[in-house]
């Protein structure tokens, strides 16, 4: 189907190790309404041991943070501790800055994670009440507010920030307001598409956000890995739910690197190979693999 080859190597470049499948908001747009379970943490040893492999080779970037808030974690702090001692990999965070008050900020700075995204999607209190279900707009824009403070204030800290919003219905004429505000006050600002309606785990809403790319095999199936707060793996970040009947296999009893290079990941990528896309899940409603494949920016407008 493709000339299209890339070596996956003997381990991911980037791992997603999802420390909370719960969160404290329902947001409207959000793709957790299509999931049958939604509320688990990743316990501690298994964190560990996942850490433990990803330390002993060259990774990339660690994502603490999957389909849940990751600082709802009882241990949140311990584990980020943990992984910042045992991999020089890049820490790239998001959150929804609900629970980011001064001590759990201040000991990221600490750390000198590299990257944080505040999953935001408004500058109105009443656009933010619409969006961001069970939310506090006033304290989660004092907290954001705080961490840019603190981050001037500890002038070492090279923690990278973005705030980001998804353009809905719900916020769509105050984006250019959301850009306006915060463009000056941090180093990215991320705005998103919609996607997932329906439960069509990466299928963008808009048409309008579709490019007309001839499809090629998408290049996260050689770089990534997500790791489910229970252990399942799961193959990018628009794998939402991994259906049972097709299982890539669990961290709790296997090796990163053996699944990695094991069946299940094989008979994927060969399946893209051969252009049945179809045949995969969430492949066959993706459309971001377009961005993965191309060489321009990420689906969604990075405004800065």
């Amino acid at each position: 189907m493709s000339n299209y080859r890339v070596d996956p190597g003997p381990f991911p470049r980037r791992v997603t190790v999802e420390l909370s499948s719960r969160c404290n908001l329902t947001c409207r747009m959000c793709p957790r309404r299509y999931l049958d379970q939604t509320d688990g943490f990743m316990a501690v040893d298994l964190f560990k041991r996942i850490v433990d492999q990803i330390s002993a080779h060259p990774v990339e970037a660690v994502v603490p943070f999957f389909r849940g808030e990751a600082l709802l974690h009882p241990q949140f702090l311990e584990l980020i501790h943990y992984l910042r001692a045992h991999t020089p990999a890049r820490i790239q965070l998001a959150t929804n800055a609900l629970l980011l008050d001064e001590a759990p900020a201040r000991e990221l700075l600490d750390l000198e994670i590299d990257f944080i995204s505040f999953s935001l999607d408004a500058v109105k209190p009443e656009t933010y009440a619409k969006i961001r279900i069970g939310g506090n707009f006033t304290r989660v824009m004092r907290n954001v507010h705080r961490f840019l403070e603190l981050r001037q204030i500890l002038s070492r800290s090279k923690t990278t920030v973005q705030v980001s919003a998804t353009r809905s219905d719900h916020n769509r004429e105050e984006i250019a307001a959301f850009i306006d505000y915060w463009k000056p006050r941090v180093d990215r600002v991320r705005i998103y598409p919609e996607h997932s309606g329906g439960g069509r785990f990466g299928r963008l809403t808009d048409p309008a956000n579709q490019r007309r790319t001839p499809r090629c095999p998408c290049k996260k199936l050689y770089t990534d890995m997500v790791i489910y707060s229970d252990g399942r793996v799961g193959i990018c970040n628009h794998d939402w739910q991994r259906p049972d009947d097709n299982p890539i296999g669990s961290a709790t009893d296997r090796e990163i690197s053996a699944l990695w290079q094991g069946d299940a990941y094989r008979r994927l990528r060969r399946l893209h190979q051969d252009g049945r896309w179809q045949e995969v899940v969430p492949c066959g409603h993706c459309d971001h693999w377009q961005a993965v494949t191309e060489a321009q920016s990420p689906i969604g407008d990075r405004i800065q």
